[in-house]
């Protein structure tokens, strides 16, 4: 039995779970993921093992390539609930990008958010640049040949930082973010995009001469409702310097957007308020055991910062808990109003 299994089951004895598993109706559930390796996989198989724990069914993780492939899985009811960026469902919702043709995913709900993901492009530091602004004139990563919510985040950034992508900087097209670390390490680029924090961040700061600088979006739009107008999902927020935050100088000015849990609209309302309370209930022994989870308090599982409405059942539980607000009804009616 694992460490997290133990906590589950002292949990469940406190908490009274084994009256929630008597009301809950839903017997099987699949949670969407990314492929096995990645912390959505790692945080979907934790999330399915609560499930099964805490309300008595049967929960697997179904791992696909990208939330492109189990996105529209959820949407046809194939696949109960799965992990989405805010961008990603940005462009399900509306049919766009890798949903071009589909006419909108209309069946996709948010269920919860489930953690930050602050997003920022870094340089060599020995190269003196500093923000965002000082990459004009410069090569730097932009496009990703498959991943066209992470383009349009680095885009995004761009344009709030003052900088035009398509005329005052040389965009490089690549693969993905181990690629834009790879040219930055050779020199190749003078700066790539990143999530703050992951292993390639600490293994640049470690292996490039002199280490790595996090760069600043600084300027009369670098705010959060400029970013998010450019592209829904998106965020402006301050990351601080840190051990465990390399390439961060100084209090710094970057982007970021949510991580969801996303669940289909064919789960009834009952079982969906069921799920989330057992989620509510046990946070704490999610965040003890998947550290990703610590930056996000269980009081923001309600964010605004969704782009897809929000399941019935789970407004019903937030206002239960007292967490569902004017804001959520108006973000809500502005989705669906798209």
């Amino acid at each position: 039995m694992t460490r997290f299994t133990r906590n589950l089951a002292a949990a469940a004895a406190a908490l009274g779970l084994a009256a929630t598993a008597a009301q809950a109706d839903i017997s099987r559930i699949t949670i969407g993921t990314n492929p096995q390796g990645t912390m959505y996989y790692v945080v979907g198989g934790g999330v399915a093992t609560l499930f099964s724990d805490a309300l008595g069914i049967r929960a697997t993780v179904q791992p696909g390539a990208g939330a492109s492939v189990y996105l529209p899985l959820i949407d046809e009811g194939d696949v109960t609930m799965g992990l989405s960026s805010s961008l990603d469902s940005n462009m399900a919702w509306n049919g766009i990008g890798p949903y071009e043709g589909t006419g909108g995913l209309k069946n996709l709900r948010a269920f919860s958010r489930a953690w930050p993901l602050p997003y920022a492009y870094v340089a060599r530091r020995d190269s003196g640049i500093r923000t965002m602004a000082d990459l004009r004139g410069e090569r730097v990563a932009v496009n990703f040949r498959a991943n066209a919510a992470l383009e349009g985040a680095n885009r995004s950034m761009f344009v709030a930082a003052g900088v035009d992508p398509d005329t005052e900087i040389e965009a490089v097209t690549i693969s993905g973010i181990p690629e834009g670390y790879q040219l930055l390490t050779d020199g190749t680029i003078a700066a790539a995009p990143t999530a703050i924090g992951i292993p390639l961040l600490r293994q640049a700061e470690a292996t490039i001469p002199g280490g790595v600088v996090v760069l600043g979006i600084e300027g009369e739009n670098a705010n959060t409702d400029f970013i998010s107008g450019e592209l829904p999902g998106m965020f402006i927020t301050e990351t601080l310097p840190g051990e465990n935050n390399p390439g961060v100088l100084e209090p710094t000015t970057i982007a970021g957007f949510d991580a969801f849990f996303v669940i289909g609209a064919h789960v009834s309302d009952d079982d969906v308020y069921n799920l989330l309370k057992a989620m509510w209930d046990n946070w704490a022994n999610l965040q003890q055991d998947f550290p990703v989870l610590r930056s996000s308090p269980a009081e923001n599982l309600a964010s605004t910062s969704n782009t897809l409405p929000f399941h019935p059942g789970a407004v019903r539980f937030f206002r239960e808990v007292g967490l569902w607000t004017d804001a959520n009804d108006a973000r809500d009616a502005a989705i669906t109003a798209q």
